[in-house]
């Protein structure tokens, strides 16, 4: 059996207590590096630990549904599962069904939450965008000329970024703002506004972990 599980944005309080249940009792613990070294398994002999990486992913993850067989395993993912995440929880999918092992999804806050608490807008009022796993942000025009300001989660590069802007400003955002959310909940979090266009003409490099809100003012009027 194999659990994803959603771990919340950074800030440990906010993982859910069924989340933890299911941790402490899993005998094998999985996810990406960044994502297992928020916890402390050192002292846990009876768990093993197996942290993921780009490069071994895919012999990775096979050896982890080859344990699930006969094993509980906890895969720990950030934020929530089903929030811009969509092609490795495809994988995911794909292997259970390979391996005949049962998977489950434990839903977590995300980082889309806790900046809407953040920013103290509903997410009914956005239109929320994901290029972590996509990239390109050609297509960003159609969604400006929505009527609602845009909550976007992007490329998980150190200039994706900057990039955004570019393509905001190119498609006439130049004077909109934007309030960039680095690391959100964590003790070290960042939250700066910017000038869409000042952010365009800059050489700033950003966390992974980073969403941001986009208001284009009269454009979207």
């Amino acid at each position: 059996m194999i659990y994803v599980i959603g771990v919340g944005p950074g800030d440990p309080e906010l993982i859910s207590e069924k989340a933890l249940k299911i941790i402490n009792k899993a005998e094998v613990i999985t996810g990406w590096k960044s994502v297992i070294e928020r916890f402390n398994f050192d002292n846990e002999k009876k768990k093993e630990v197996i942290p993921l990486n780009y490069k071994e992913e895919k012999n990775l993850l096979e050896i982890v549904f080859e344990k699930a067989k006969n094993k509980e395993v906890a895969f720990l993912d950030h934020g929530d599962p089903s929030v811009s995440d969509f092609e490795l929880m495809s994988k995911l999918r794909d292997l259970s069904r390979k391996y005949n092992v049962k998977i489950s999804f434990i839903p977590g806050i995300s980082s889309v939450l806790a900046s809407l608490a953040y920013l103290g807008i509903d997410l009914s009022k956005v239109i929320f965008i994901t290029y972590h796993v996509r990239g390109p942000t050609e297509d960003i025009k159609k969604y400006l000329n929505c009527g609602r300001d845009l909550l976007i989660i992007p490329s998980p590069y150190p200039d994706g970024v900057v990039s955004l802007a570019k393509e905001l400003e190119k498609n006439g955002c130049g004077e909109g703002k934007i309030t960039v959310m680095q690391k959100l909940t964590y003790p070290d979090q960042i939250i700066k506004e910017y000038k869409v266009k000042e952010l365009s003409n800059s050489n700033e490099k950003f966390s992974d972990l980073t969403i941001v809100y986009v208001s284009c003012g009269d454009k979207n009027e």
